[in-house]
């Protein structure tokens, strides 16, 4: 079973556990805790079938082979797959956008924490929700002949592929650009008459280095960038804020 599986079952069953076993100490409470431990026991059973009609899809969408490129460059042709992917998992994600964001801002806020009532209704909630979407990004991946590996890979692409396009618009330069530039200028500037000539050189030596390490970390191919322009409208479109907390 894949990670995006055991999150889904896990979030749930966890919640579930816990509050029955905080209030198993409290008397009535105990009761209460049973009662809603055989409500949800069909829920957990039907998120069981789930997570193995799940797992069916993972093993066809990571049959794919992938090999990413060296030069990072997405092709344009698996790049209309993922978003063919992204597609079909904003259908299902859409259903549930409201409730997740309500629960997420719920878990993060300092001041509105959950009841105990609530939390044990948000991890069923969370389990449901989280099982269903994962469900169709599996099946949506087997669909377009594409493994999990590639999936994130492309994603990963947009996202840097989007913050250096905006870098550009602003800065005229792609980001690896202007910190090399940067880093570049800044050892031509360097203060003469106070460093000897050799402890001179190992500074700038090690300047350029770190510029080049900056470039390469920030490298993002043109290409991609023009590709993440093409489609802009649509990648921003399908665009789910809420999938990372739920681990998807």
């Amino acid at each position: 079973m894949g990670t995006g599986a055991k999150v889904a079952i896990g979030c749930g069953c966890i919640v579930l556990l816990g509050t029955a076993a905080v209030l198993g100490v409290v008397g009535a409470g105990a009761w209460w805790a049973k009662d809603k431990l055989q409500e949800v026991s069909t829920g957990i059973g039907d998120l069981t079938a789930q997570s193995e009609e799940m797992e069916r899809y993972e093993k066809q969408a990571n049959a794919n082979p992938y090999t990413p490129k060296p030069n990072g460059v997405i092709a344009e042709e698996r790049f209309l797959k993922f978003l063919d992917v992204r597609r079909q998992v904003h259908a299902v994600y859409g259903k549930y956008e409201a409730e997740l964001r309500d629960i997420e801002k719920k878990a993060e806020s300092s001041s509105d924490k959950l009841t105990l009532s609530e939390l044990w209704s948000a991890g069923g909630s969370l389990a449901r929700m989280a099982g269903a979407i994962r469900l169709e990004q599996m099946k949506a991946l087997a669909s377009v002949g594409m493994s999990e590996g590639e999936y994130r890979d492309v994603q990963l692409a947009v996202y840097k592929s989007a913050w250096a396009s905006d870098s550009e618009t602003k800065s005229g330069q792609l980001p690896a650009e202007a910190i090399s530039g940067a880093v570049a200028d800044a050892a031509k500037q360097l203060p003469e008459g106070h460093l000897s000539d050799e402890d001179a050189r190992k500074l700038k030596e090690a300047m350029g280095q770190m510029g080049d390490n900056a470039e390469q970390a920030l490298h993002v191919p043109r290409a991609n960038v023009e590709l993440f322009r093409q489609h802009e409208a649509e990648i921003r479109k399908y665009t789910m804020h809420s999938l990372a907390f739920i681990g998807l």
